[in-house]
């Protein structure tokens, strides 16, 4: 197999005095093989099941406006409109697939999609939003936390890292899952992580992951099985885009029903340490009033069980360039760490 990436990016970004724009290529193209152990840069040319077809994302057509378009937009620090082309060819077979990926930064926050650029002043009118809270001095082991869109979304990607065919650690027989549902949804069509076919060239789907609080599928690869997530050159599993299931909680219900409790907004990141994981918030309010400073939320898996509540509204969350979330507010015990 031949597999050539291919990215062309208008790029508006800010410095001390003005903007400065400018246009970047990168071209990668590589020839791997399949073998009975993997991939390999020798081997014979067999085609997978599941094998790719091609597609054109109706953002493609704006690529050539793109020039016009930026010059409109004059908010934020970093702004990039990607056009992104991905081509997976045998012998006599190939698959392409197009799209166009906006990125954009302000504040030291990033958000990006897949679809139209003159979308942007939407998405930098959102990343403005950073209200200022007072601080408060309180200190506390633990409390109950309600978890915004992007919290959620890093507390639920963590939870889809764990399950890798490759390192699997959560199995069917794990107990204390709280009864939530969670997919991987490559073929949202405005994520910045839509793809219609991975970098095995398996067509990808909705793969469900957590089936109410049990474990149903992993992400795999064609030599690991659970196919169809298969990432990188030499690929290996990896997530597309974690989505869960939404609920019937209000976001309003549910402050008002969490007596005594914390607002998380936003987060930086979130990792596994040991049988756990930790949570890092942008900023924590407690919902009587006041921001307190926590540098890390912990919750061990066996507690992942107190997840008790799920609001109907979704987000779409990013998380990194590749990787994404649609994830709703939860409440859910966590211990502070300062």
């Amino acid at each position: 197999m031949k597999y050539v990436l291919i990215k062309e990016s208008v790029i508006k970004e800010r410095d001390a005095s003005n903007w400065i724009t400018y246009e970047r290529t990168e071209k990668v193209e590589i020839e791997r093989f399949m073998t009975s152990t993997g991939w390999s840069s020798i081997g014979e040319d067999r085609k997978p099941e599941d094998l790719c077809q091609s597609f054109t994302h109706p953002s493609f057509e704006y690529w050539n406006k793109r020039g016009e378009i930026l010059k409109k937009i004059g908010d934020g620090e970093k702004i990039e409109i990607r056009k992104v082309i991905r081509q997976m060819s045998w012998e006599n077979y190939a698959c392409v697939e197009q799209k166009v990926v906006n990125f954009i930064t302000l504040n030291d926050r990033r958000f990006g999609f897949t679809g139209n650029p003159s979308d942007i002043p939407s998405v930098i009118e959102f990343l403005k939003q950073d209200a200022g809270f007072k601080q408060v001095p309180l200190f506390l082991d633990h409390g109950t936390v309600i978890l915004d869109p992007e919290a959620t979304g890093r507390l639920i990607s963590t939870l889809a890292s764990m399950l890798k065919a490759n390192n699997k650690l959560l199995t069917n027989e794990e107990r204390g899952l709280p009864d939530i549902t969670v997919y991987d949804d490559p073929l949202i069509p405005y994520s910045h992580v839509f793809y219609t076919f991975d970098d095995e060239g398996v067509k990808t789907r909705r793969k469900e992951l957590i089936g109410n609080g049990q474990v149903q599928d992993y992400l795999g690869t064609l030599y690991l099985g659970h196919h169809g997530n298969g990432r990188g050159f030499y690929p290996k599993p990896d997530f597309f885009n974690v989505v869960l299931k939404p609920g019937d909680w209000k976001v309003q219900e549910l402050m008002e029903e969490t007596k005594n409790g914390f607002l998380v907004l936003g987060s930086t990141g979130a990792e596994i340490v040991k049988k756990g994981i930790r949570l890092k918030p942008r900023k924590v309010i407690s919902l009587g009033g006041g921001e307190i400073m926590v540098r890390e939320l912990a919750i061990p898996l066996a507690e992942l069980s107190t997840l008790d509540a799920i609001t109907s509204d979704s987000r779409s969350v990013y998380l990194d360039e590749d990787h994404g979330a649609v994830a709703p507010f939860v409440r859910i015990k966590a211990r502070f760490l300062y």
